[in-house]
């Protein structure tokens, strides 16, 4: 589970560029996998390794929920402001001659 958990957190931080929604799920389930990684690990008392794998993986997926996060917040708040109404340029109206 630890070379999951790194597996996926790896793929969490390239998908965060996809509207930020994949990276966030990714990371999450990273996060989920790393933690459940390193409870197993531990009760072990040794016997299975990998628990730099699970913390590696564990933080990946960490900073890709964020950026994913960051990311979709961004393009929401884009969005938001190309929408909203009050964005429109107003042309100056036009000097008459005499």
């Amino acid at each position: 589970m630890a070379v999951a958990a790194l597996v996926v957190g790896i793929l969490a931080l390239p998908c965060a560029s996809l509207y930020g929604v994949p990276g966030v799920i990714l990371g999450i389930v990273a996060i989920f996998l790393g933690l459940r990684s390193r409870g197993r690990i531990k009760r072990s008392g040794g016997a299975i390794g990998g628990g730099a794998l699970a913390m590696a993986g564990l933080i990946i997926g960490l900073i890709g929920a964020v950026l994913g996060a960051l990311w979709a917040l961004f393009l929401f708040a884009l969005y938001q402001a190309m929408v909203s109404p009050g964005n429109t340029v107003q042309t100056p109206p036009a000097l008459l001659t005499p």
